[in-house]
């Protein structure tokens, strides 16, 4: 009797890189992101063509996009240390409820004919608010859902799909603002929250262990976290790169309605063409991010590059006169920016122990949500008088040339630190 030939099962391993995802949690939180992202992309369309409409004002356009993040000037070092002391699950719960609710009321008012441009506004100022909290909050608590060695995987994964949502999200913003009108955008981001409580609610990670900031009063947890930036000169210079690519290269997006209709005359969904452009070079950074999450280097050199590169193509998408050109140059811009976002964001929770992330984190948002944004109220100010194309030609050039001096003086400083180190080496040979 012949007896059965035994198969052979396939089995099929992630990558290294992409490992995070065979989380369980991570994994739902991942996919849930991933669609409450394309809502905010979506409404993100929306808001932009909604002001220009209602004012025809690069400056108003731009004290929106402000008004959402001027919280976390004054709030988002305290919102680090509050993630640091409560439970982040509940934090996130209460913000993305937040988020849901005033995206239905401006839904609303909308669809009512309400809407003025203070209302919108308003909003913002409230979302601001919850987010100098819940944003924090939502980068340190990828570290309760990998474990400490998948950390940088877990990071770039994030960051992929909030730029894989920026190409889809977009895209389907201009086509719902042509079939749904403004206010479908923002009932469209309002369900899309909902794809993110639902796992949020229903989750149960392991619970951190008690910190020494969940001891402190807010103050103490807030200096403490400052003092240990202090003994971290990368960490500081880092931080710096960061920001200054944010205040002079990001004003980008917050001006792209000014071209889609004043430049290229190409309507709102060209303007989702110009950011889905934008976010294809974002997911194309994101993705390299991640493929070389393990052995990509991380700290001000990487920052210094993205910050010569984003500039000059930044600045060379304000010159330029074709719109296949403009695209092609925004795929740079995105990439360099996500880049540099998600390097410093992967320098600092590498850098810092798990106890103090959230504390150190919200520096970060300070550089990059905080101060970093008065960038786009600047671009919107100065585009009001000399063009939105000579503001961003400026602001780009000059973060382009701010990077050169900062690796012209690493460079002349790199000597100096051998010359130390061999004078200190000689110094112990001859005790």
């Amino acid at each position: 009797m012949q007896l059965p030939t035994r198969t052979k099962r396939v089995s099929f391993t992630l990558p290294a890189s992409l490992h995070p995802l065979t989380e369980k949690y991570f994994s739902i939180f991942w996919a849930g992101a991933f669609l409450s992202s394309i809502g905010f992309w979506i409404q993100a369309v929306g808001e932009g063509w909604l002001v220009l409409q209602l004012t025809n004002s690069a400056l108003l356009l731009g004290l929106v996009t402000f008004a959402a993040t001027l919280p976390n000037v004054v709030l988002s070092l305290f919102g680090g240390a509050i993630a640091d002391r409560v439970n982040r699950r509940y934090l996130l719960i209460i913000t993305q409820s937040v988020y849901l609710s005033s995206a239905l009321t401006i839904g609303i008012l909308t669809t009512l004919h309400l809407i003025q441009v203070w209302m919108i506004i308003l909003i913002a100022l409230i979302n601001g608010t919850f987010s100098s909290v819940g944003f924090p909050a939502w980068q340190t608590f990828i570290s309760e859902l990998v474990s400490p060695g998948e950390l940088k995987q877990g990071i770039a994964l994030n960051s992929m799909q909030f730029n894989l949502s920026r190409v889809i999200g977009p895209a389907i913003g201009g086509i719902s603002v042509g079939v749904l009108g403004v206010a479908g955008s923002y009932y469209l981001n309002a369900l899309s929250y909902v794809a993110i409580l639902i796992p949020l609610l229903v989750m149960r990670p392991a619970l951190r262990m008690h910190t020494s900031a969940e001891r402190q009063s807010i103050w103490q947890g807030v200096r403490e976290g400052l003092s240990y930036v202090r003994k971290l000169p990368s960490l500081q210079l880092a931080l710096v790169l960061q920001f200054v690519i944010v205040f002079l290269v990001f004003p980008y997006a917050t001006l792209l309605p000014i071209f889609a209709n004043n430049i290229f005359h190409i309507g709102a969904q060209g303007l989702g063409l110009l950011n889905s452009a934008a976010g294809i070079g974002a997911l194309c950074g994101s993705v390299l991010v991640v493929l070389r999450s393990q052995r990509m280097e991380y700290g001000p050199r990487a920052l210094i590059i993205l910050g010569i590169v984003g500039g000059s193509a930044c600045a060379a998408f304000a010159m330029a006169h074709s719109l296949q050109l403009a695209l092609l140059l925004l795929l740079v811009v995105g990439a360099c920016a996500v880049m540099a976002s998600t390097i410093t964001n992967t320098t600092v929770q590498t850098m810092v122990p798990e106890e103090m992330r959230g504390r150190v984190l919200s520096l970060w948002v300070l550089s990059s949500a905080g101060i970093g944004p008065f960038g786009n109220l600047v671009a919107g100010w100065v585009a009001q008088y000399v063009g939105a194309p000579i503001t961003l030609m400026l602001s780009g050039g000059l973060c382009a040339i701010i990077a050169l001096i900062v690796l012209c003086w690493r460079m002349q400083l790199k000597p100096r630190m051998v010359e130390n180190s061999i004078d200190s080496c000689k110094a112990v040979s001859a005790k």
